[in-house]
């Protein structure tokens, strides 16, 4: 498996404008949503497209970059290496097909990747820069705007199916079973929030 920075520099090398992309695809696009046709063109304007081989390493749990990822082509694995594992054990977070995004999190708050990516297939991807996008802020702040909330929605509802599965486990009684993780889960997700 290649070293994510390794990845990084392979995949810019593949790197190609998005200029070529039809606006009929931003309908398809969660990600770009309510844009309109000279929005979508600004947009691509600032975007790459990439593709990736099987097997290799898309982000890195742990590292950090600033880019907000779209799937065209092909299927992505989401893994998190486990932090009281075994070296190497890994947890399957999701699997993604075309059209989800990814890196939104990184990409608006920077902090670590906190989960891998990797190409299961052959991948066609649009990634935007997060400095591009502070560029298109002042460009063309309302598809600047747009793609935020997009984000914010698709964010909200990985929440809401993580709400709706925490509520599972507990009705199961499995939550007894992992008192520890439930209270790593609570701090990590309401640290300072006066609730």
């Amino acid at each position: 498996m290649m070293a994510a920075n390794m990845t990084t520099n392979n995949t810019a090398a593949n790197a190609t404008g998005a200029s070529d992309l039809t606006a009929d695809l931003s309908k398809k696009i969660p990600m770009f949503r309510g844009f309109s046709a000279a929005e979508w063109e600004r947009l691509m304007g600032i975007a790459e497209i990439s593709e990736v081989a099987p097997g290799e390493l898309i982000l890195t749990q742990g590292e950090r970059s600033q880019k907000l990822w779209v799937l065209l082509e092909g299927t992505c694995e989401v893994f998190h290496h486990l932090a009281e594992g075994k070296p190497g054990e890994t947890t399957t977070l999701a699997t993604l097909e075309p059209y989800a995004n990814f890196g939104e999190m990184s990409f608006f708050h920077p902090a670590p990747h906190c989960a891998s990516v990797r190409a299961k297939t052959a991948v066609k991807l649009l990634s935007i820069e997060r400095s591009r996008y502070e560029a298109l802020c002042n460009l063309e702040a309302s598809a600047a705007c747009k793609l935020a909330l997009n984000a914010v929605a698709s964010l909200a509802e990985r929440l809401r199916r993580m709400d709706e599965w925490v509520d599972e486990l507990m009705h199961r009684g499995q939550a007894t079973q992992r008192i520890p993780e439930w209270n790593r889960l609570r701090a990590t997700l309401f640290d300072g929030w006066k609730l």
